[in-house]
C-alpha cells in the first residue's frame, strides 16, 4: 500500500477473570508489553460510563544524549505514534456482571487523530455485533485507501494561514496539487512578480510563474474557491460501504495534536478572585514571585521541563488527555516555537503504567486516580480540573543559587537593581500578569481560539528572543536568535532583536526572566531549538535583516527617525521580492493583528521618497496572491490613499516617459538637421 494514514488497530476488552486484556493488534505486534497497553485502553472507570474517547502516545523517548529518558528508541524505525481510543460499555443481563467492555484503537503517525473518530464509532459497533479480527482489517484497510494529497504548506504559511479566516487563501496551491495528480508534490514555488519587470526566480534559481499564467490560475481557483474551504483539506473513508467526510485542517503546527482548548486550560486554572500563592518561593517557577499567576506559573514548569499532572479524580480519561494536550501547545507556544513536548506528554495514565512514567523527566501526564495527589514525590506541580488549583510539590528539586546554595522561602531574593527584597513583598515586573489579563480580557470578549493561541505563540516567541538576548549579555554568544554575526547585514537595517522603550526597561526584563531562562536552557526543548535555528538560518529567504524588530520599530514609529523610516522602506523594496520572501514577511505580520497596518504607515510619512517605495513594495504585494488579500484587508482609509499614490506615480511615470520620448525626438530631429546642413 502505498500511504500508511495508520500503522496499527487495536483491540482490548475487560475480562472478569483475566482483568484488562490486549485481544488482537493488526496487522503486526507494536509492543510487547500488552498488560500495560490494555490499561491504558480501558482506563478507571470505564466500565461506569456509556463510552470514554482516550489519547495516549507510544514511542516517547527519542536518540537523544540530552533529553534525559532512559528507554531510547530509534525515531526513525519507531516514529511517536498517536493512539486514539474509544472504549465503550453494553449492558447485557445475558452474560456475566451484566456488561461486556471492549476498546478499540488506531494507532497513527498523524497529528490530526481527531479526524478518525466516525470511523472508529461505527468499526467498534460493528466488532461488538462480530467480534472477530476481519472487523479490524476492514478497518485497517479502509483508513489506509483513503486519498490524501493536501496542498503542502511551509511553516510560514501556515502562519498566515492560522491568523485569517479567509477561506480563498492559497487556493492556487490547492489547484496545484489537483493539477499534479496523486505522485506530484502539491508545491509551488516563484509566485512572487515585482511590477515592471521579468518574472522573478524562486529560491531554487528557477524562473518564477509569469504574470499570465498566475491571472489564469488564479481565475480557475476563483471558480472553484466557491465551495471550498482552504482552512481544510477535503477527503473521505469508505468503510463498509460507508462514505464519511474527513477533513484534514491544514494550519495547525507540529506540537499540536489532536482536539483541545487553550481556552478551557485557561479559564479553569484562572481564579476569579486571585491569591498569593502558599508555597515556598521557586525561582523557575515563580516569575512574579507569590503574585504569579497560575497559568503563568504551568508555562513556566512547562518552559523549564517539571514533572506536571492533570488530576481529574472520577473523570472520564478523554478530558484529562485534553488539558495535557493544550498544556503541550501552551508551552510550545502553540506548537509553532518550540518542540519536545508530546515526546514526554502521557495523555492519559495509570498505576499499571507509573514505573515507565517516572522514567520520563519532565513528563506532562494525565491521571484520574486521586491516589497521585497523595504521592507528591511522583510530580513537582499537580493542577486539579476540579478545584481549578495548581499545587507544588512540597518535594520539588529546590533550584541552586549560582554561589552553590539552596533558595528557600525566607531567603531575600536581589532584584533588578541588585536591592535585596523580601520574597512574597517585592515587585516582579516581567509583564506576565498584564499579559495574562489581556488573554482573560479577550477570552471573556469572546475571541476565538486561534486568536487566544496566536498570543502564546507570540508570548513563547518572544521569551526566545529574551532568552537569546540574554545569552549574548552572560555567556558573549547565542546559538538561538539573531545577531551581528549571522545577520551582518542588519546593521544597515537598525540590527536585530527585542525592541525595548529604553536601556532600563531592557536590563530590567533580562534580569526578572533570567531564572527561568536558565532553567529552560537545561531542557530538551532548548536542545531542539538550537538544532532548528542553525538550519533556520540557512534557509531563511530573507538574510539581511529582522523583520521582526523592523515591524516592531514600525509599531514605534515615532522614535525613528525620518532617515532610519527611509531606509527601512528601501529595504523592503530591495530585499523582499520572491515568493519565499514575501511569505516570510507577512508571516510576521497576522491578519489577526492588523496585517500591514504598521507598513501603511509609509503612505503618509512626510518624506516623498518613503510614500513612493511603499506604493512600489504594495504594488509588489499586490501581485503576489497573498499579498493581495492583505492589500485588501487595509482600512478604507489606507486602502483610499494607497490607490491614490499609486495613480499618481502612474502618470508622474507616464508623463516622464513622455517627456524622454519628446527629448529623444527632438534630439534625433536636431541630428538630422546637422547632418543635412
Amino acid at each position: 500500500m502505498a500511504t500508511q494514514h495508520v500503522t496499527t488497530i487495536l483491540l482490548a476488552e475487560f475480562d472478569i477473570d483475566q482483568g484488562s486484556t490486549l485481544a488482537h493488534q493488526y496487522p503486526t505486534d507494536i509492543t510487547s508489553d500488552n498488560h500495560v497497553l490494555a490499561e491504558l485502553m480501558l482506563p478507571d472507570g470505564a466500565h461506569l460510563r456509556p463510552a470514554d474517547w482516550t489519547i495516549f502516545f507510544l514511542n516517547q523517548a527519542k536518540p537523544a544524549p540530552w533529553n534525559g529518558n532512559k528507554a531510547l528508541t530509534d525515531n526513525v524505525q519507531n516514529p511517536l505514534l498517536y493512539v486514539l481510543n474509544l472504549v465503550r460499555t453494553n449492558h447485557d443481563a445475558s452474560i456475566r456482571r451484566g456488561a461486556s467492555v471492549k476498546a478499540m484503537a488506531i494507532c497513527t503517525t498523524h497529528q490530526y487523530l481527531h479526524v478518525y473518530k466516525p470511523v472508529l464509532l461505527l468499526a467498534l459497533e460493528n466488532y461488538f455485533k462480530d467480534p472477530s479480527v476481519e472487523v479490524l482489517k476492514t478497518l485497517y484497510e479502509s483508513v489506509n485507501s483513503m486519498e490524501l494529497h493536501p496542498p503542502e504548506l511551509s511553516p510560514y504559511e501556515r502562519m498566515i494561514l492560522r491568523s485569517s479566516d479567509n477561506k480563498e487563501l492559497f487556493i492556487e496551491k490547492f489547484e496545484a496539487a489537483t493539477a499534479g495528480g496523486e505522485d506530484t508534490p502539491a508545491k509551488v514555488d516563484g509566485l512572487g512578480i515585482v511590477v515592471g519587470q521579468t518574472p522573478l526566480k524562486g529560491k531554487d534559481g528557477t524562473g518564477s510563474t509569469s504574470i499570465a499564467a498566475t491571472s489564469a490560475a488564479a481565475a480557475a481557483a476563483a471558480t472553484t474557491a466557491k465551495n471550498r474551504d482552504c482552512q481544510f483539506y477535503e477527503t473521505k473513508v469508505v468503510y463498509d460501504g460507508i462514505k464519511i467526510p474527513i477533513r484534514v485542517p491544514l494550519s495547525i503546527n507540529p506540537e499540536e495534536v489532536g482536539e483541545f482548548s487553550l481556552i478551557k486550560l485557561i479559564t479553569t486554572f484562572s481564579p476569579a478572585s486571585p491569591s498569593p500563592n502558599s508555597h515556598p518561593f521557586h525561582a523557575h517557577l515563580d516569575s512574579n514571585g507569590a503574585n504569579t499567576h497560575p497559568i503563568m506559573l504551568l508555562m513556566n514548569a512547562l518552559l523549564t521541563g517539571k514533572r506536571i499532572i492533570f488530576l481529574g479524580n472520577g473523570h472520564p480519561a478523554g478530558d484529562v488527555a485534553n488539558f495535557v494536550l493544550a498544556a503541550c501547545a501552551l508551552g510550545s507556544g502553540s506548537g509553532g516555537v518550540l518542540r519536545g513536548f508530546p515526546e514526554r506528554a502521557y495523555p492519559y495514565t495509570n498505576l499499571a503504567g507509573i514505573d515507565h512514567l517516572l522514567t520520563c523527566k519532565g513528563f506532562i501526564a494525565g491521571v484520574t486516580n486521586q491516589l497521585f495527589e497523595d504521592r507528591t514525590a511522583w510530580w513537582d506541580v499537580l493542577c486539579n480540573i476540579d478545584t481549578g488549583k495548581i499545587t507544588v510539590s512540597k518535594d520539588i528539586t529546590p533550584m541552586p543559587a549560582q554561589d552553590g546554595r539552596q533558595y528557600d522561602d525566607t531567603r531575600q531574593i536581589a532584584l533588578f537593581s541588585g536591592q535585596p527584597v523580601t520574597q512574597g513583598n517585592g515587585k516582579y515586573d516581567n509583564g506576565d500578569n498584564d499579559f495574562m489579563n489581556d488573554i482573560l480580557n479577550a477570552i471573556q470578549a469572546h475571541y476565538g481560539e486561534m486568536v487566544i493561541r496566536a498570543k502564546f505563540q507570540d508570548y513563547v516567541s518572544r521569551f526566545v528572543q529574551l532568552a537569546s538576548l540574554y545569552e549574548e549579555q552572560t555567556h558573549g554568544q547565542t546559538t538561538i536568535g539573531l545577531n551581528r554575526v549571522n545577520t551582518p547585514e542588519s546593521a544597515k537595517y537598525l540590527g536585530t532583536g527585542l525592541v525595548f522603550l529604553d536601556e532600563s526597561s531592557r536590563t530590567r526584563e533580562i534580569q526578572a526572566n533570567s531564572s527561568r531562562i536558565e532553567g529552560w536552557r537545561a531542557t530538551s526543548s532548548y536542545k531542539y531549538l538550537q538544532e532548528d535555528h542553525k538550519a533556520w538560518l540557512t534557509s531563511r529567504s530573507i538574510k539581511c535583516m529582522d523583520v521582526r524588530r523592523v515591524i516592531s520599530l514600525l509599531k514605534l514609529a515615532k522614535t525613528l527617525s525620518p532617515q532610519d523610516v527611509s531606509t527601512l522602506f528601501r529595504g523592503f523594496l530591495q530585499n523582499i521580492s520572491t515568493d519565499e520572501q514575501i511569505i516570510e514577511f507577512l508571516s510576521s505580520l497576522p491578519l489577526s493583528q492588523g496585517g500591514l497596518f504598521c507598513v501603511a504607515y509609509g503612505l503618509f510619512h512626510p518624506m516623498a521618497n518613503v510614500r513612493n517605495d511603499t506604493v512600489a513594495f504594495f504594488n509588489r504585494l499586490y501581485q503576489h496572491p497573498t499579498g493581495k488579500v492583505y492589500i485588501k484587508s487595509l482600512n478604507r482609509f489606507e486602502r483610499n490613499t494607497y490607490e491614490r499614490l499609486a495613480r499618481e506615480q502612474s502618470l508622474n511615470e507616464e508623463n516622464s516617459n513622455k517627456q524622454n520620448h519628446y527629448t529623444r525626438l527632438s534630439a534625433s530631429a536636431g541630428s538630422t538637421s546637422s547632418g543635412s546642413t
